[in-house]
């Protein structure tokens, strides 16, 4: 057998697949030969000679995947509704920046956003925002290299940028996609009007319209008024990317995998509207199949998402680089062909999505909980009611119960934790009961807290044993 044989059977459950507004890369997969997908391969555009690093030991890699916003994708009036025609919004701009570390050695992927807003030194331009590196420049791609590089040490093996065509059509070639809205949902600035609660399946224009937004607001059903759902912005829009990068990625792999007129059908919806370097081969294609093929929309266990941890750079608008963490996640980029520290991998709040349901008596309580959780950085997967508790829950999905611990801390201690594999778009479900008083920083009593402990006081880890799952898993 030739030594392309191993490979290809791998590849064989997967074809590339191309994943984007600005933010990914996943692989599906089919049943065909080599030369239909070298032609395939072949016809994605090609960036202009890059200065790009080597791939270090064990064929790892960095691949920054760069989403431009270009309209030119605009064909009917819904679309110039909601985002604007090329005309009204020329040019184009880095809408989302992502570095996707690949490491076949230590059999893990990582990939990490950069928000687009993070002030950094461009070479040759002074301090501005990110995105201003590559923004309507000639050589965007090579400046926005050489800014990661200048500003973190961080060595970009490839490249790919995708735009808003490549992302709707990607979308609407596999099918809806479902996402989980804790409530009725909306933006008035992408479009994004979702009526009701659940799972809501999505096409590729309200898919553009969810992942896009940067001002969401959830009904409240309490108060009848719209609640606020982005206090972060960017930040927010960042976990909602990442969560839909789940979604579709495992959508992905079902269709291509089942039937290969479907792969060939999201492979040409896709391809065409790719550019990558001009080193980009078939063999990293295989290594990123190894890497995605496994995607679990509920788990980082094949391929753990972060965002670069920030802070506030002193506007209310722009962020800064948060040390020591921004260099902890930079040195996880950096390292090849090992397993990161413990120390690397300690979770942070500004990487847990928190969902909280309101099992007390005190109305409003959960919507009053998640405004506190978010000024510690953690991010709002939504808020609910569910049914009386006594003992405050803290359920968590496959991989992330220290990030339910980490979040124990800020509720004083207390909560049983509760591995749930029902739970939908979220890290950590908060189901609060009647004993909790309130968030705070660790090791610091919130507010009204006696000194006399609960029944939830310590927390707990058992298994999920038949409860009431807080919400329906899409």
């Amino acid at each position: 057998m030739n030594s392309t044989a191993s490979p290809w059977r791998a590849f064989r459950s997967r074809f590339l697949i191309a994943l984007g507004v600005s933010f990914l890369l996943v692989v599906g997969g089919t049943v065909i030969g080599n030369q239909v997908v070298d032609d395939r391969l072949n016809e994605i555009p090609r960036a202009p000679e890059l200065e790009l690093m080597a791939e270090g030991p064990a064929e790892a890699a960095n691949y920054l995947i760069v989403g431009s916003d270009s309209r030119q994708f605009v064909e009917n009036a819904v679309q110039e509704e909601a985002f604007g025609s090329a005309e009204e919004q020329g040019g184009q701009r880095s809408d989302t920046i992502m570095v996707l570390h690949v490491d076949p050695a230590a059999k893990s992927g990582l990939l990490v956003s950069f928000p687009r807003d993070l002030v950094v030194d461009i070479p040759g331009q002074g301090s501005d925002r990110i995105n201003a590196a590559y923004n309507n420049n000639r050589d965007g791609e090579q400046k926005l290299i050489d800014t990661l590089k200048s500003n973190f040490g961080l060595e970009i093996s490839h490249y790919v940028e995708v735009d808003f065509k490549a992302f709707v059509g990607l979308v609407d070639a596999i099918g809806k996609i479902p996402v989980y809205f804790p409530s009725p949902a909306r933006d008035d600035y992408s479009g994004l009007n979702i009526p009701g609660a659940g799972c809501i399946p999505l096409d590729g224009n309200q898919a553009l319209q969810y992942v896009r937004s940067r001002s969401l607001e959830f009904y409240d059903a309490e108060t009848g008024e719209w609640q606020d759902a982005s206090p972060r912005a960017d930040l927010d829009r960042i976990t909602r990317q990442q969560n839909f990068i789940r979604r579709l990625a495992g959508a992905a792999s079902v269709k291509a995998g089942s039937n290969p007129l479907k792969a060939l059908d999201i492979a040409d919806a896709v391809i065409p509207k790719l550019k990558v370097d001009r080193q980009l081969s078939k063999q990293d294609i295989f290594r990123l199949v190894k890497t995605f093929r496994k995607v679990n929309p509920e788990s980082d266990d094949a391929l753990e998402m972060l965002t670069l941890p920030v802070k506030d750079a002193g506007d209310g608008v722009r962020v800064a680089a948060k040390q020591p963490d921004a260099d902890q996640v930079i040195a996880r980029l950096n390292t090849f062909g090992s397993q990161p520290t413990e120390e690397e991998i300690k979770s942070l709040p500004s990487q847990v999505r928190v969902r909280v349901l309101n099992g007390g008596e005190v109305s409003g309580a959960a919507a009053t909980a998640m405004s506190q959780l978010q000024k510690f950085t953690f991010v709002s997967a939504g808020v609910g009611n569910t049914a009386p508790v006594e003992v405050t829950q803290i359920r968590y999905t496959s991989g992330n119960e220290q990030k339910a611990k980490l979040l124990s801390k800020y509720l004083g201690g207390i909560g049983v934790l509760i591995a749930d594999a029902t739970i939908a778009d979220a890290d950590v479900v908060v189901v609060l009961g009647a004993d909790f008083q309130g968030v705070a920083a660790p090791g610091k009593k919130p507010a009204g807290t006696s000194s006399t402990k609960s029944a939830g006081g310590t927390a707990t880890t058992k298994p999920h044993k038949g409860a009431e799952p807080p919400t329906p898993a899409c």
